[in-house]
């Protein structure tokens, strides 16, 4: 072969490798679930509850998690979700309106996904509490979970 056909031949191969990847590429965005590409080249599903702020934070936007909440006669409210540089914080208001003081409890925190399968457990402590006080929860995990969908409180085990 001739430096000429051999560098055809090459310039084909490569056109046909760029062809079947374009190709690939359309034939993918069939898929049910949407997929985004971060900066470092890895697939990810996008978050469907959340928006993100200037600063980079995600916040968790589900009206299911975000609503007010009861547990052992506690109100939880004003619940916030967030993840900054993948740390997942969740945040809330605890209202003792039962008329009794609150013991300190150990608690886990399960979050769930849209469809209820459990995503994973947070442990967490609610400090004693009096009669008629609001206090601010906090619990916080070094993965992303701001994509929750609800969560719910339960008695440490």
């Amino acid at each position: 072969m001739k430096k000429k056909e051999k560098r055809m031949i090459l310039i084909l191969v490569v056109i046909s490798i760029l062809i079947i990847g374009v190709i690939w590429f359309i034939t993918r965005g069939g898929k049910k679930e949407e997929v985004v590409s971060s900066n470092a080249g890895e697939e990810q599903v996008k978050e469907e509850f959340v928006t993100k702020l200037e600063d980079g934070t995600k916040l968790n936007t589900s009206s299911t998690l975000n609503n007010e909440k009861q547990f052992q006669g506690l109100k939880i409210t004003n619940i916030q979700l967030t993840n900054r540089e993948d740390k997942t914080e969740l945040i809330a208001d605890i209202v003792n309106d039962t008329g009794s003081d609150k013991d300190a409890m150990l608690i886990d925190i399960v979050l769930y996904d849209k469809e209820g399968k459990e995503i994973t457990t947070l442990g967490g402590r609610i400090s004693p509490i009096k009669a008629g006080q609001t206090m601010q929860f906090s619990t916080s995990a070094m993965i992303d979970y701001a994509n929750a969908y609800d969560f719910e409180f339960k008695l440490a085990e």
